[in-house]
């Protein structure tokens, strides 16, 4: 059984939320350590929920001054240790690119960003005692789960927005028929039971970037390839993993997609066989 159905666990919030993520990164490299105090000691993250703020996380820069800048609510959830790790890999690589000799340079392609971003999130993975003690074992093995069950339903999602792109005209009922086919072919082993608007095909309104920023999703299942690419170098070798990464976060977006995956001693996913690869290696590490 893949799903953990164990009691909630429950990171740190607050200040002690921002000590533990200092204290992962540090534990994972010095360089990333140094980053991580720099962005707390910087006032750089914008963590808690406060009246009045914008919803969603993300990370941004301020080029003029060299820094960048992660916005995100935190709600005593697990979601907020993936948030934390993701937008920081996001802002270390900003941070690391930050002298590339042109703007469109200092970040890559959504693709190439988001294995920066989901990268860290795997490099970290043997230091997240900070966020959750002797728990720790089961956010690694949860979010490794949802990390593989990810891919199938953002290769739905893709599928889904170029169906609904190809038929303008579609009625919502027909949009939801899409959905409803597409959930059969990817996503099999889905039961909606008695959720009315799950059962007749509604799922795919919760995905806010159908709306606003389409054809992007499929960006991160390309660069999920990568970032698990690095935790199964990591397995084998953590210091070449990381050393790896680093250096591909200062590359920036100065090459296209492949051609940085490629400099970072990764597989492309369109080379055959990449996800069967990394579906093999992660099957095994969940069902040990």
């Amino acid at each position: 059984d893949l799903y953990d159905t164990g009691a909630r666990l429950r990171p740190p919030e607050g200040e002690a939320l921002e000590r533990a993520g200092r204290a992962a990164l540090a534990q994972t490299d010095a360089a990333l350590g140094r980053f991580a105090d720099f962005m707390s000691e910087g006032g750089l993250l914008d963590l808690p929920i406060r009246d009045g703020k914008a919803g969603g996380g993300f990370c941004t820069s301020f080029p003029d001054y060299g820094v960048p800048y992660v916005f995100a609510n935190v709600n005593g959830t697990t979601h907020d240790v993936n948030v934390l790790i993701h937008e920081l890999g996001h802002a270390f690589q900003c941070y690391e690119s930050r002298e590339q000799p042109l703007a469109d340079y200092l970040w890559p392609t959504y693709d190439g960003a988001e294995i920066d971003s989901m990268g860290l999130e795997f490099l970290v993975r043997p230091h997240l005692e900070s966020f959750f003690g002797t728990e720790a074992e089961r956010y690694r093995r949860r979010h490794l789960a949802s990390t593989i069950m990810m891919i199938p339903y953002g290769c739905a999602v893709d599928h889904f927005q170029h169906l609904v792109y190809a038929r303008p005209d579609a009625t919502p009922a027909e949009r939801n028929g899409m959905w409803k086919s597409l959930e059969a072919l990817y996503l099999p082993w889905r039961v909606s039971g008695d959720i009315s608007p799950i059962e007749r095909g509604a799922f795919w309104q919760q995905q806010r970037h159908i709306y606003t920023f389409p054809f992007y999703y499929i960006d991160y299942i390309l660069a999920m390839s990568g970032a698990l690419q690095f935790w199964m170098a990591s397995l084998d070798d953590s210091a070449d993993a990381i050393a790896r990464y680093i250096a591909l976060c200062k590359r920036g977006g100065e090459r296209p997609f492949q051609t940085l995956v490629r400099s970072a001693g990764l597989r492309s996913p369109f080379d055959g066989g990449v996800f069967a690869m990394i579906a093999e290696r992660a099957g095994t590490a969940l069902l040990a």
